[in-house]
This record gives C-alpha cells, structure tokens and sequence, in this order.
C-alpha cells in the first residue's frame, strides 16, 4: 500500500515535470489572458468610468512563466552539458596535466 502511494507520487511529480518542459508558459492569471485588465470608479453624475491598462503582471503579454519552468529546464541544461564537460575532464586527466 505505501509502496504503490509513492510510485503514484512519483507518477505524478514526472508528468508535472515532463509538462513544466513541454509547456514553460502559461495564461497569465491576473488578467486571464487578454494582457488588459479594465478598472472601473463611480464617476460624476452616478456615472461608471471605465479606464483600460496594460496587465503589470504579464505586460500585455498574455503569457507568464509557470512556476519551477525555469528551474527544470536549468537542470535539464545542466544534464545535457554535463556529459560533454565530463569528456573534457577526462582528457584534461590523459594529457597528465591536473
């Protein structure tokens, strides 16, 4: 039983991170998505004055970066390089040099 709560666990935690590096951005939550968000007042008269303005979250780019995107494609960099510096420092090794 825990067995299996923990493979699920980690079933879970490899799809969120397989779709953080497939799909880095997504809708911005502020603004929905439109890259506006619309402030409204009571003005003169009873009447309701409404004044658009550019979303600070996402700058009107309707787009935001999910959270831990940036961070998993980091580690996946790290893991891409990481095998050519490991070359590297072996051949630094067989040269005789420290």
């Amino acid at each position: 039983m825990n067995a299996h709560l923990v493979l699920a666990a980690l079933a879970v935690l490899a799809v969120w991170v397989g779709w953080l590096y497939g799909a880095p951005f997504g809708r911005c939550p502020k603004c929905k998505g439109t890259g506006t968000i619309k402030r409204t007042r009571q003005g003169k008269h009873g009447r309701q004055l409404v004044r658009v303005k550019v979303c600070p979250r996402c700058k009107g780019r309707r787009r935001v970066q999910r959270r831990g995107s940036r961070t998993v494609h980091r580690l996946a960099f790290k893991i891409r390089d990481g095998h050519g510096a490991a070359a590297r420092y072996q051949q630094e090794d067989s040269d005789g040099t420290p």
